[in-house]
């Protein structure tokens, strides 16, 4: 009867430091990748719909440049990224959660991108928020 207790309070151990575990785990590690915060006003809240984009995608004399205007994005579907997949096709990877653009319309590797002619992001398309009547640029680097 003494070694019956034995394994029970084993298994009951064994079972309490599992559970233990996992609340532990869930609470510590339920968000590994910080999320980009935009401190621009109106941008760091995702728009519902955004409207008179334009975007234009330079290939750096790869081909010809392309300009697609009067843009409209909806659905909380409103980064730079959405609005790249809205117009072209694209080829991406993804790195620790965060998508790259690594070809547009069969052009590969090693592109950029700037909204109103500022200085590029330090952050990954699919989190800039848009505005209605930005101007976005992807350029070819490489």
């Amino acid at each position: 009867m003494n070694r019956k207790k034995k394994y029970i309070l084993l298994g009951v151990i064994g079972v309490s430091c599992f559970s233990l575990l996992l609340i532990v785990n869930s609470i510590l590690l339920q968000d590994l990748i910080p999320p980009f915060i935009q401190n621009d006003g109106d941008r760091a809240t995702k728009q519902f719909s955004v409207e008179n984009i334009t975007l234009f995608i330079d290939y750096s004399g790869v081909k010809t440049n392309e300009e697609f205007e009067n843009i409209n994005l909806t659905n909380y579907q409103t980064t730079v990224y959405d609005l790249l997949l809205n117009c072209c096709e694209i080829s991406i990877q993804v790195f620790g959660g965060y998508i790259y653009v690594n070809g547009i319309n069969g052009v590969g590797t090693g592109w950029i991108y700037t909204v109103n002619d500022g200085a590029p992001p330090n952050m990954p398309s699919d989190y800039f928020n848009l505005l209605n009547n930005d101007v976005v640029k992807w350029k070819h680097v490489i």
